[in-house]
């Protein structure tokens, strides 16, 4: 072997073992972030977290998409005069990712755009600089629907109840890509976890409780059920529960205050007549 061989493989022999031996000192991935899910026009944020440990630095932190390298950070390379920020963040072609490069960091990667092209597999790679140059990557999946959020369907629901009638009611997603999550709301209020039915499947989920007196809201309770998606995506649809007695009796004071201040009018109306009568016969 030549002395230049040595050399080399001397090197390399050394790379490795910085690479693969434990314990070893050079920036490390803290915490990866990649949204499971996301809706189609969604901006997806990305994160990757690290830590430098001495003697090494962040030699370049590289983005990929199923093996793809679309963004790459390197602190060292400097920017001239004029150059604008995007220039230090290389990002290439790749189907489905758009990378808004103004508001992406070393740290944060923002995906603009997204669509089901977006799907796949998302990997952080980082590499510290001399004497180690210690490798790390980790990776997480990424799954885009290009189905919108469908409010759900309330099912069940009367045309009225009396106080201490159950109630019960389903509440059923529409959406066929995924299952967004489901749950009920009393009068803008989280429902006790005893009301809730759970059914196989989760497409639907069940209500159940009883119109006591107290949850009628000037003869009213509103249920609400709640579809959400991702974080960030959210549709409700409502169903008004009318107190069956309150309306009764609300009608009746209503009808019956109308009839008695129609009643004064008359009665008020036939006296000054007959006062009218009176005078004019006196004084004829």
């Amino acid at each position: 072997m030549t002395k230049g061989r040595f050399v080399q493989w001397l090197v390399a022999a050394a790379v490795c073992c910085c690479l693969v031996g434990g314990g070893v000192e050079g920036v490390r991935i803290t915490k990866l972030d990649v949204p499971a899910v996301a809706l189609e026009g969604d901006q997806v944020h990305l994160r990757c977290d690290y830590e430098e440990e001495s003697p090494s630095s962040l030699y370049t932190l590289k983005w990929y998409k199923n093996e793809e390298e679309f963004f790459r950070y390197q602190p060292g390379l400097a920017l001239s005069e004029g150059e604008d920020r995007c220039r230090n963040h290389h990002h290439y072609h790749v189907d489905g990712v758009s990378v808004d490069c103004w508001v992406s960091t070393e740290r944060d990667v923002v995906l603009q755009g997204v669509t089901g092209a977006t799907s796949g597999d998302y990997q952080c790679e980082v590499i510290g600089d001399y004497p180690t140059f210690r490798k790390e990557a980790h990776k997480a999946r990424l799954t885009v629907f290009t189905e919108p959020l469908k409010p759900p369907l309330i099912a069940g629901a009367r045309e009225s109840y009396t106080p201490l009638d159950t109630v019960s009611l389903t509440c059923t997603s529409t959406n066929k890509q995924y299952l967004p999550v489901l749950s009920w709301r009393i009068n803008g209020d989280p429902v006790p976890q005893e009301y809730v039915i759970s059914y196989s499947g989760r497409r639907a989920l069940g209500l159940r409780f009883v119109a006591r007196s107290d949850l009628f809201v000037r003869g009213v309770i509103t249920v609400t059920c709640l579809a959400s998606f991702g974080g960030r995506h959210l549709q409700a649809s409502e169903a008004m529960l009318a107190n069956a007695h309150y309306r009764g009796t609300h009608d009746f004071y209503y009808n019956a205050g109308a009839a008695n201040g129609g009643g004064e009018v008359l009665l008020t109306g036939t006296l000054l007549a007959v006062v009218v009568v009176a005078l004019c016969r006196r004084l004829y």
